[in-house]
Formats: C-alpha cells, structure tokens, sequence
C-alpha cells in the first residue's frame, strides 16, 4: 500500500510578471507538508514532495514531479494526493477553456507561460493508484471538471478502483478565493491562505465525533464546519467520481473519539452520516422508507455533492426496496418535491 503526495505551492514570481506574490501561498505548502510528516499514512519524506519557491518555477519543472508522484502508484490500495496553491485563471479562448495554474515562471495574461489543468489531469489520470485526490486553492477553481471518466474530450480524467475527488477552495458562481491570511486561525495557519489553513486546521485537531480515518466526507464536512465559524469564507466544493464519502484519506488526530457503529436515527442523523460515509449504511436506512424518501429530498435541495448522493440513492432504491408497499411509502415523500420543482 503505498501513499504518494506532491503539493505545489508557488507565491513568487519574476519582478516583471505582473503577478502579485503572497507570502500565504508559500506557507501553506510547507504547512501542507508539516501536517503530512505527522500523519502516518503520508509521514515518509520520500512519499510527500513539497514545490515552493524556486523549485515550483516551470512548468516543466513541475510536471515531471507530478509524473513521478502518478507514476509510483502500482494499484488499487494506493492513493494519490496532489494539492495546489497558488494563482488560478480561464482563459474562455484557449482550446477546450482550460483553468490554469501559475508556476514561478507565469506572467499575467500570457498563458502559454502558465500550466495548463489539462496536463495535471492527464498525468493524475495515467497513475494506477486506486483513490486518486487533487486539492486545489486557487480562483477558478470551481470550474475545474470532474476527474474522471475518461472521455474523448479533452480536460476529464479515468477513474480506477475507488475513484477520484476533486476538491476546490470556491464553489458556485463564486471564482475568486481569497489568498489573505485568516486571523481566526491559531498560529501558525493563520499565516495560510483560509481554505488550506481551515483545512489543516480539521487535520491538527481531528474530529471527536469521527472514527480512526478522515474520510473524504469527513474532510469536506469538517471544511464547511471550520470556514462557517468564521462567517467570512465561500463554501468549497467536492467533486467525486467512483469515490465514496467513505474513502479514507487522513488519520483522525482527534483525542476521545465516539466509537464508530452508532446507527442514525433522525433525518439530521442520516444526511450527515451518508455526507460523511456515503452509502456504507443505505441499507439500514431503506428499512424506514418514509424516513428514506424524506432525506433523499433533503439532500436534493443540497450542494453538488449531496444532490450527487440523492441520485446515487435513487439509483439504488428499486433494488434495495424490493416490496412494492415499501417502494411506494418511499416515493410519496419524494414525489411532492418532485412536483414543486424542489
């Protein structure tokens, strides 16, 4: 089982560039780098490569990193973790409108000079690593397509195994995220951009109510928890293909955690577990069809991720509610919200 990370954080940039640097960007890679030497899955400093500062000056430069990370993946049981921090843009009149990423060498407005996200994807794609993860804080970044599967079009990656996530600093309409440090954070994040500091800020402390793994629900949950505490911050964004919410991607560092087997009872229950386990309980839940068809039309008037669970419930609802008289008690509750365009 092997874990392989690169982040890439670049915040200088040549003196003519136009670009505006920030001292946060270059923080947060080394604050990515710190929370994954403590981690032990992630802990050896040969899985987890850090590019900052000149190291993250070419494009060149950081594309062969990227392949060496992608390509020490050999199967299934391995993850792949590739964060970016830095400058985003979309230029609507390059082929396929592709996000870019600043490296050190970029110039504004010149995008030949920037790395194309068609080239990470393709080299995240052609890794064998089962769960394949890229973390991106940067503006645009909600425009960033899912990671798989693989397509005749350019810019979408394949899928293996237990999938790909995509996780963004900004969702929606918003384009901008904000690379001003968060003085809410405690020393040293609040020296971090807000998603990445928020973000390290759920791996140095944990989640009490978790079990042993972050898992990728856990992470976004414990995101949006952090961020909203601040009442200053857009929400991120998780795309997953083939990954489940259930996919183990960090240690729970939490001190005193419940013990994980506490079955859901209430519709709060049931949305947060699927938020944070996917579908590991969906059958328990379709024992209580009423109760089912009220979360599922929970989750519909939810986010991309939750509307994307709904779907993969409905999906499996016929199958798993055998019993005509059961199917039927689910579908009342969902058919009202179907019909009032909720």
């Amino acid at each position: 089982m092997a874990f392989r990370a690169l982040v890439i954080g670049v915040g200088t940039y040549e003196a003519n560039s136009g670009m505006s640097g920030y001292p946060t960007i270059e923080t947060s890679a080394r604050a990515y780098g710190d929370a994954l030497a403590r981690d032990p899955r992630w802990g050896d400093a040969a899985r987890s490569v850090i590019l900052s500062g000149d190291d993250g000056y070419s494009a060149d430069g950081v594309m062969r990193a990227l392949h060496d990370a992608a390509s020490a993946g050999e199967g299934p049981e391995d993850t792949l973790l590739v964060v970016y921090v830095g400058h985003g843009a979309y230029w609507k009149d390059v082929p396929g409108g592709q996000v870019h990423f600043a490296v050190g060498s970029s110039h504004l407005n010149e995008p030949w000079t920037w790395l194309s996200s068609w080239y990470v994807y393709r080299a995240i794609r052609q890794s064998r690593a089962g769960l394949k993860v890229l973390i991106t804080d940067c503006c645009y970044s909600n425009l960033l397509p899912h990671l798989g599967p693989e397509s005749p079009l350019p810019g979408i990656l394949g899928t293996r195994s237990d999938g790909t996530c995509v996780f963004s600093a900004v969702s929606g309409a918003v384009h901008n995220a904000s690379a001003d440090a968060c003085a809410n954070l405690p020393e040293p994040l609040n020296g971090c951009t807000p998603f990445s500091g928020h973000l390290l800020n759920v791996l140095g402390q944990g989640m009490s109510e978790h079990d042993d793994d972050l898992t990728l629900g856990a992470l976004r949950a414990g995101i949006d928890e952090d961020m909203q505490s601040c009442g200053v911050h857009d929400a991120p964004r998780m795309l997953l293909n083939d990954a489940s919410e259930a996919a183990a991607l960090f240690t729970n560092h939490a001190k005193g955690r419940r013990p994980p087997g506490r079955e859901p009872q209430t519709e709060d229950d049931w949305v947060r577990e699927l938020r944070l386990y996917g579908e590991r309980k969906l059958r328990s839940l379709m024992l209580k069809p009423d109760l089912a068809g009220r979360v599922v039309v929970r989750l519909k008037s939810g986010d991309e991720q939750s509307r994307d669970l709904a779907g993969r419930v409905e999906r499996r609802a016929a199958t798993l509610l055998a019993n005509p008289v059961d199917f039927v008690r689910y579908w009342r509750e969902i058919e009202p919200a179907l019909l009032g365009g909720a």
